[in-house]
């Protein structure tokens, strides 16, 4: 059984975290174009807003929906080559949207952290590249940490289209026992590779569509059937970025494994803050590339040991 101690020590721990690293935020690049950096701090992106997920590790019997609340920023390393690092932190605190798993165990609720660190170029002919790791912390049925490897790259055709990449790779899976219970399971991140395709808009939104192929991931309903595993499965997905300010914009995305019966549900959406402005007319070549991790980028499959 989780310790519940531990869900009250993240939940301080997500305030703490947000109340210091909340300052003036990133300025966005319109288009993909990178422009000469400004301060440290106008690479810091707050977001909060509301997040969704069913996947694998989910037992067949439950899925999540509650609240997010993120920082993400974006460090300068190389001015002249326009190399840049990246270190965010997130917090899903959530509930059980499904009443079964608190029958079958006392678990109602789950408390996410994920740390994703990483660095990226911007380069002047529109190419793009990025790398880095996602750390994730749960308290769900029990408590364990998870880790996974990232990267995309890209390339803008011009102000309006770009394309690339973007893969997952499984680095550190988890040992854990569902509460209450005692049945022993294995939880680890799936990886995946999608290719995607990404417009710019006039008004200085971006949206974007991918499809691609991930490792596979079993197909388990507690107590009730194994079924065999499903492997290479096909992933598709979208993400929007829609400026309501120089200041505010609505972001968001959905990935989705198939055959999502047993596969991934997975998506969030909220505001993105920057106080330092520069929503809508561009912004530093230095703003994190990568989203802070959640569960749309690193599902995690569940198999019983």
């Amino acid at each position: 059984m989780a310790d519940r101690a531990h869900l009250s020590w993240l939940r301080g721990a997500a305030i703490a975290a947000l109340l210091a690293l909340a300052s003036p935020a990133a300025a966005q690049t319109k288009g993909g174009a990178a422009q000469a950096p400004g301060k440290l701090t106008d690479n810091l992106n707050v977001f909060i807003g509301l997040e969704g997920s069913k996947q694998p590790q989910d037992l067949g019997i439950n899925a999540n929906m509650g609240a997010r609340f993120g920082v993400n920023l974006g460090i300068p390393i190389s001015r002249r080559n326009n190399i840049g690092g990246q270190i965010g932190v997130a917090f899903n605190l959530s509930d059980a949207a499904v009443h079964v798993l608190d029958q079958v165990t006392d678990v109602s609720s789950r408390t996410q952290m994920f740390v994703t660190g990483g660095v990226f170029q911007r380069r002047s002919n529109g190419f793009k590249w990025a790398g880095g790791f996602d750390l994730q912390y749960a308290d769900y049925y029990d408590t364990f940490w998870l880790g996974q490897l990232r990267g995309q790259a890209g390339k803008t055709l011009n102000d309006r289209h770009e394309v690339g990449a973007w893969v997952t790779v499984d680095l550190m899976g988890a040992d854990a026992e569902v509460a209450d219970t005692g049945i022993p399971v294995r939880l680890d991140p799936i990886g995946q590779f999608n290719g995607y395709w990404a417009h710019f808009w006039p008004s200085g939104g971006r949206t974007a569509i991918w499809g691609g192929m991930a490792a596979g991931h079993d197909n388990v309903v507690l107590t009730v059937s194994e079924e065999p595993r499903s492997d290479r499965v096909f992933v598709y997905g979208a993400a929007l970025e829609v400026p309501l300010s120089d200041r505010f914009a609505i972001a968001g995305a959905a990935n989705f494994l198939t055959p999502t019966s047993t596969g991934t549900v997975d998506a969030f959406l909220g505001v993105v803050w920057s106080p330092g402005g520069g929503m809508m007319k561009g912004g530093s070549a230095f703003r994190p590339m990568m989203p802070v991790g959640n569960n749309p980028m690193m599902p995690i499959n569940m198999k019983l040991r």
